[in-house]
């Protein structure tokens, strides 16, 4: 008697899909402080990302070690102009300009919320959303939130369901099974 198999799942929803594309991107950074990603998509479908870094074939921190520390191993405030890395978020964007990609009206997911400086390039991107786990608390961090919505872009502070990380974890049962 064959019996007919019912496989139940879960699916993420769109939000969450991304930012675990953001974490992914994340893993890809040489950053000894922050391991950041960003994701542009628009109609769910993503047209670029990137991750913080150096510029191409720069020696970057693993290698050569923070520029943003001092003598001491203290770590310089943000603006401090030392970090040789690019934000994920630039970075995103170039490699978008390098494949002709046109970004206006997308949606942004990035490990944080922007900067000043990003917050100031992707206004005049004409972005709609900004979608972030982990807020920048810095003085400019406010600033950066500020000027998106005033601008009205949509903010979202995400957060990851922990049971979603988990069956991350966990994907793929006849993989494993297979594997034994």
């Amino acid at each position: 008697m064959n019996k007919k198999q019912t496989i139940t799942t879960k699916r993420i929803d769109w939000d969450t899909l991304f930012m675990l594309h953001v974490r992914a991107y994340a893993m890809r950074s040489a950053c000894v402080n922050y391991k950041v990603g960003a994701v542009f998509t628009k109609d769910n479908r993503v047209l670029t990302g990137g991750f913080n870094g150096p510029p191409r074939k720069e020696p970057n921190c693993c290698e050569v070690g923070c520029a943003k520390r001092d003598a001491g191993g203290k770590i310089m405030p943000a603006g401090s102009g030392l970090c040789r890395g690019a934000h994920a978020e630039m970075n995103s964007l170039a490699n978008a300009c390098i494949g002709g990609v046109g970004l206006s009206g997308v949606t942004v997911y990035c490990s944080f919320s922007p900067c000043w400086d990003c917050a100031k390039h992707l206004v005049n991107l004409g972005i709609s959303r900004f979608v972030y786990e982990v807020e920048y608390t810095e003085e400019e961090g406010q600033r950066a939130l500020d000027l998106l919505k005033r601008r009205g872009v949509e903010l979202v502070h995400f957060t990851f369901d922990e049971s979603v990380l988990l069956d991350f974890q966990n994907f793929n049962p006849v993989a494993k099974e297979k594997s034994k």
